[in-house]
């Protein structure tokens, strides 16, 4: 399959994509007899009729100017900052400085798999938790996305999660001690330690706080507002 080139970036997609993978932008398809699409390799559509594909109701992609790095040409975009927000394309690549504190991360990212779900879906734990549970998994929107931090926040934030499993581990300590030893105090004690590492696990160590995923874009929110300070406001209008 033969490869073309984005309208805003200039770098590789391929035929029939509606969005570049490395900045985010929207392609022109042309709409053939048959349903069948054409891009020329000027990026320009075929003649016919000029479609596109469905897109949100918050905007479309545009390139994203504002900081070294992510300019037309440089193979990186699609990231952009609403007030306290970060927006970003789910294939775009964030900033090599760390979101917590705007230093340079020198390459250090954390992975992290990120999932989201409206939160008027927890109005069915009414109905009970396991049906929550299974709509939640099912309608839930998943976006996997490197995340840059510096290496003293990469430090602090496993010290965070080892911690958040150990509390709840100790947790399920107590609550077997207390079943063998029909011990209330003991069982209250583990409920408090499992609801504890649940509160860290959420808070402590969660590096960033997912607002919304859909189709094309991933919000965060919990974000340094030096980090923030680099990214282009998101385009209007």
């Amino acid at each position: 399959m033969s490869s073309l080139i984005c309208i805003n970036c200039r770098l590789e997609v391929f035929p029939n994509e509606s969005w570049c993978r490395h900045c985010g932008a929207r392609q022109p398809i042309s709409v053939q007899p048959g349903g069948s699409s054409e891009i020329d390799h000027a990026g320009r559509a075929s003649p016919g009729v000029t479609g596109y594909p469905a897109v949100p109701d918050y905007g479309l992609p545009r390139d994203s100017i504002g900081f070294p790095g992510y300019g037309a040409g440089s193979g990186q975009g699609g990231v952009w900052r609403d007030g306290t927000t970060l927006v970003m394309h789910r294939t775009a690549r964030l900033p090599d400085c760390c979101i917590k504190c705007g230093v340079e991360a020198n390459g250090v990212h954390l992975r992290k798999k990120l999932s989201w779900h409206h939160p008027a879906l927890a109005l069915l734990i009414l109905a009970g938790v396991l049906i929550y549970a299974i709509v939640a998994l099912i309608v839930r929107k998943s976006a996997t996305i490197d995340i840059s931090l510096c290496e003293d926040h990469l430090r602090k934030h496993r010290i965070a999660v080892i911690a958040s499993w150990l509390i709840f581990l100790s947790g399920i300590a107590f609550m077997v001690l207390a079943i063998s030893a029909e011990s209330g105090g003991s069982a209250l004690f583990g409920l408090l330690l499992l609801f504890g590492s649940a509160i860290s696990a959420a808070t402590w160590a969660k590096v960033v706080k997912v607002k919304k995923i859909d189709d094309y874009y991933v919000w965060l929110s919990g974000i340094d507002e030096r980090f923030l300070a680099i990214i282009p406001d998101l385009p209007r209008g």
